[in-house]
């Protein structure tokens, strides 16, 4: 099949619209790879139109389709059609570019495609050009401790005009994957518990906010202040029903080790009887209720429960890495040879259904 995309067009040399800023990206879908001859998997018509400026609606449909092969396509066609004067055009099509190649794990790809950009020396990236500039040393090399200077430069950019609302949630953004990064380095710990702290000064009063500090500060193995801050969540939420509580006293009960109470408390957030919508956080409480019966001694449950989950909901459920990943591991508990690999073979020919471009094949611990 061929690379997305080799292909040179009569653009200035140097100008934004330069097909010689595009990286070979190869085509072929890991998961496609995976499947054997006799197995097939609904097909994504890919641009193969390189004359052709594609709409942003067309663009965004990408998007929503996770058709991030079609997307890397589009936009490089678009952008070696739009005029070199047309800056802003031009950044914003190289975003959509640039968020293609991310969700395609070609981060060395993206981050040598914005390096050249860069010495075209034009002002003005967009905010999310400039996010994902930020973390490709992170995703591309590994190097947090860079893609933390870089996210710190733009939220010290956004704090000098946080009179502006948009600012403000910007920076609150930011400040979320600064503490991400600081998690991914060795010793990083201490200082996103830092930056966290320093991010619930100015959100003490937003209960997602705290009950996300909470959580985190679980994680490190912090306790007493994890407690501490679920109790402040407790006192902001009028219901005492509400989704959030629930779930925090679920992951607090995990923490001590009282599984059947947190198995409970999960069950009563996760309700896919259909009552009521479905959204992420139910899938969640789902998925971690299944993780409940592994630790109560009960692998078979887990299955049946996390495959009763993807099946009911293939596109929310059933393309979750996570979940996916945490069925394999169950079958690895549970089953061997032959009737293992055939499980994991049907789960992928599953998931394979649904799953859009760049699924993490590792999920199936193959």
């Amino acid at each position: 099949m061929a690379s997305l995309l080799g292909i040179r067009n009569s653009a200035t040399k140097g100008a934004l619209n330069d097909g010689s800023l595009f990286e070979h990206i190869p085509l072929e879908d890991p998961l496609d790879q995976l499947l054997s001859g006799s197995e097939t998997r609904p097909r994504r018509q890919v641009p193969s139109d390189f004359s052709t400026a594609y709409s942003y609606d067309l663009l965004n449909q990408y998007i929503s389709g996770a058709q991030w092969r079609s997307l890397a396509l589009a936009s490089s066609s678009t952008i070696l059609k739009t005029p070199a004067h047309q800056l802003s055009a031009l950044l914003k099509l190289w975003t959509y570019r640039t968020l293609a190649l991310c969700n395609l794990r070609q981060f060395a790809a993206a981050s040598r495609e914005l390096h050249r950009l860069e010495q075209a020396g034009v002002a003005g990236w967009p905010f999310e050009l400039r996010v994902l500039r930020a973390q490709l040393p992170g995703l591309a090399h590994h190097d947090w401790l860079l893609a933390i200077e870089q996210l710190s430069a733009l939220t010290r950019a956004c704090q000098r005009r946080s009179h502006d609302p948009l600012c403000r949630e910007r920076m609150f953004r930011l400040q979320l994957l600064t503490i991400g990064a600081c998690l991914r380095i060795r010793g990083g710990a201490e200082l996103a518990l830092s930056l966290l702290n320093r991010l619930l000064l100015s959100s003490a009063d937003d209960p997602r906010v705290v009950s996300g500090a909470a959580r985190i500060h679980l994680q490190l193995g912090c306790l007493e202040r994890a407690n501490e801050l679920f109790g402040k969540v407790e006192a902001l939420v009028q219901a005492k029903d509400d989704k959030l509580l629930l779930m925090n006293r679920a992951f607090c009960a995990v923490a001590a080790g009282r599984w059947e109470q947190a198995k409970e408390l999960f069950a009563s957030v996760a309700d896919l009887s259909g009552e009521q919508p479905i959204d992420a956080d139910r899938i969640s409480a789902a998925n971690n209720l299944a993780l409940c019966e592994l630790y109560l001694g009960n692998p078979q449950s887990m299955l049946n429960m996390l495959q009763h989950l993807m099946v009911s909901l293939p596109a929310a459920a059933g393309t979750s890495e996570e979940l996916v990943f945490n069925y394999c591991t169950g079958l690895d508990l549970h089953y061997d040879g032959a009737k293992l690999r055939d499980a994991k073979a049907k789960k992928l020919s599953e998931v394979a259904i649904w799953a859009g471009d760049g699924f993490d094949t590792a999920s199936f611990k193959l």
